[in-house]
């Protein structure tokens, strides 16, 4: 098309109440960076393949070449494609913590500490007076790690056995007056942390307590809920808040707590029911290290991408709304990622492109288009480079508001071209005109069940 100019349609999730100030979405995709250009393109989030319909999975771990995974009352372990029976737990709904040590695995459900015996597959109850409940439980140079319920108090097992519990062996977090909300182990430290601030132990050898302060390292961040934490490759990230405020994402560099949410995250998260659920997931694929955030209230959950820094968005397509990912949990086992959520265990790749069936839909809606001097702005046409001529046929549709992206005019459908056609054009002409004092904005869609990354655009 003559008179063509590039459109940076390539971006980030970055939408505000206020339609007007900021309206760019990207759900489903995400700004990947090509190395081999230095270029950002926007590439499909993964699709779920079905593997297992156990119910609601609780809890799910990728414990030295097995994996495991705590559904309804049954602790199941995935052996050759199939969910096998390795014990009951005594309660059947709730979250679930589990961290493997040397021999042992050990799960937190209900009120109950449970562990299995990794060479027998026997499942045991432990009880015992030193056992004082905990919503988590971390393993660090062999003692298995736990925090009292509404307190300040930490406590550990004995070395390399988490059945043998002893009252004495506790330590509190008192540095400042908050309990203990969770706990997270990572560069072998210790980080306990509560409500406003967090502490960084350490082995220290002791022979009354072997984890010591680690002195010089004041956090005056805390975590708003037990699984609003994660580690990550370099550290950890956490949904967080401060004696000034809050919610945050903070991403923890050198014991300093590094603020890499941005206001439409904290928007979101500020307007959830319940922070004190919110949850945080993390896995790595194709170069990047993804964290993922959601609390009830959300309609999406907002990934953060590390290699790129931004954000985008997850979820579900229902009824012409969208609603949360589906997935809660997700293991590394055997060189597959897989994730659990709404009742299954399934296998997660990008060479899925539905959902276990369901589509997958991807939007990417674009920045506002504004005349300068706010006149009325003709649109000959708009142009598309993406993933064509696929071995399936698909379409892509474009959407059109001209008040700044509050409403949309109906969808207009292209095809992504018949299979083999990988120089098919994606166009659509006679856009119409953008009203004078109005802001063009223009929505991509697609869920059909095909490939699709998004080089970029250009409009005349």
């Amino acid at each position: 098309m003559a008179g063509q100019r590039v459109i940076e349609c390539v971006g980030p999730s970055y939408w505000l109440r206020d339609r007007k100030t900021a309206v760019q979405r990207s759900v489903n995709c995400y700004p990947m960076l090509s190395e081999d250009s230095g270029t950002l393109v926007l590439e499909s989030a993964p699709g779920l393949q079905l593997v297992a319909s156990p119910g609601v999975v609780r809890g799910m771990l990728s414990a030295d070449g097995r994996l495991f995974l705590v559904a309804g009352a049954t602790l199941y372990e995935l052996v050759g494609g199939v969910l096998v029976t390795r014990g009951a737990l005594g309660s059947s709904s709730g979250y679930v913590a589990m961290v493997n040590g040397e021999g042992q695995l050990a799960i937190v459900g209900g009120d109950s500490l449970y562990v299995l015996t990794l060479a027998t597959n026997e499942l045991a109850v432990v009880a015992s007076s030193g056992w004082l409940g905990s919503r988590t439980v971390k393993f660090l140079d062999g003692y298995f790690l736990f925090v009292e319920p509404n307190s300040a108090r930490a406590y550990i097992s004995a070395v390399d056995d988490a059945k043998t519990l002893d009252a004495l062996e506790f330590t509190s977090a008192d540095t400042q007056p908050d309990n203990i909300v969770t706990q997270i182990v990572t560069r072998r430290e210790w980080y306990l942390i509560g409500s406003r601030s967090t502490e960084v132990w350490i082995n220290s050898g002791g022979v009354d307590f072997p984890f010591a302060r680690y002195q010089g390292t004041p956090i005056d961040v805390g975590a708003v809920g037990y699984r609003s934490v994660c580690a990550t490759s370099d550290g950890m990230v956490m949904v967080g808040q401060s004696i000034s405020g809050g919610p945050y994402v903070y991403q923890l560099q050198a014991y300093q707590p590094v603020r890499i949410s941005t206001q439409a995250v904290e928007q979101q998260l500020e307007a959830s029911t319940d922070l004190t659920e919110c949850r945080v997931w993390t896995y790595q694929e194709a170069g990047s290290e993804f964290v993922a955030v959601w609390a009830p209230g959300m309609a999406t959950t907002w990934v953060w991408d590390a290699a790129t820094k931004l954000w985008h968005e997850r979820g579900e397509f229902v009824n012409g709304a969208w609603e949360p990912s589906r997935v809660e949990h997700v293991a590394y086992f055997e060189g597959q990622h897989y994730a659990a959520g709404n009742g299954a265990l399934y296998r997660m790749s990008r060479e899925y492109s539905t959902l276990a069936g369901d589509a997958l839909m991807r939007e990417r809606t674009w920045a506002h288009l504004v005349s300068p001097s706010l006149e009325a702005m003709p649109f000959a046409g708009l142009e598309l480079r993406c993933t064509t001529g696929d071995a399936a046929a698909g379409s892509i549709t474009l959407e059109l508001s001209n008040d700044g992206g509050a409403v949309f005019g109906p969808p207009l459908r292209r095809s992504l071209g018949a299979e083999g056609r990988r120089s098919h054009r994606v166009r659509w002409m006679a856009l119409g005109t953008c009203p004078a004092g109005g802001a063009r904005v223009h929505r991509l869609r697609c869920n059909d069940a095909v490939p699709l990354t998004i080089q970029g655009a250009t409009l005349s």
